[in-house]
Formats: C-alpha cells, sequence, structure tokens
C-alpha cells in the first residue's frame, strides 16, 4: 500500500494489483504493471467507481461514460464507442461489463 494514501472510499482488488478511489475522484493503485494496469490514464478525474480484472481496469465516470485501461489480449479494455449512460461497472478476468440507466448490459 503506498505511503500516505488516505481519504479512501472504495478499494478494488485485482490479479496482483489494487486501486483506490479517493474522495477526491482520483484513483491509486499499486502493484504488478506488466500490463499497464495501475497506471491510470493522465487526468483522470471524475471517478464514482473502480473495478479491477485479471490485469486491467476499470474506472465510471460521474457523467456515466466508462475508461479502462491495462490488458487488452481479449478486448477487455476497449469501451465500446458512444457507451453512455452507465450506472454500474464490473471487470471480469478477461472481459467487462456495464450496466445502463436503462437496465441494459453491455459486455466486451
Amino acid at each position: 500500500i503506498p505511503g500516505g494514501l488516505s481519504q479512501v472510499r472504495v478499494v478494488a482488488a485485482g490479479g496482483d494489483f489494487s486501486m483506490a478511489l479517493r474522495t477526491d475522484g482520483t484513483v491509486t493503485a499499486w502493484g504488478n504493471n506488466d500490463y499497464g494496469e495501475t497506471t491510470a490514464p493522465d487526468g483522470l478525474t471524475g471517478v464514482r467507481a473502480i473495478e479491477a480484472g485479471c490485469s486491467h481496469s476499470i474506472a465510471l465516470l460521474e457523467n456515466g461514460r466508462v475508461v479502462a485501461w491495462g490488458d487488452n489480449d481479449d478486448g477487455q479494455t476497449d469501451v465500446p464507442e458512444g457507451l453512455e449512460q452507465v450506472t454500474s461497472v464490473s471487470a471480469g478476468g478477461l472481459h467487462s461489463l456495464a450496466l445502463k440507466a436503462n437496465g441494459e448490459v453491455v459486455a466486451w
């Protein structure tokens, strides 16, 4: 765990890395980074929720959009174009899911 980590709202654990969503809407990640899973995109703010897959990470933004990074061997970080109005996300080992406000589930 990184020293000085505080004001954490949510945590998530992946294959061999971890993430924390801070109260200011930013993400801190640590552990294995072989696939970039702990390297959040520059300028990532306004995060409402996080999820960790085997070697990929997902962030649900306050505006209902989704950002993903890390291993993409199976398309797990290829967020579908135009995906909006998302209310929750989930990361599987090699795939990702989003639940939209209208009840539709989207997988990739």
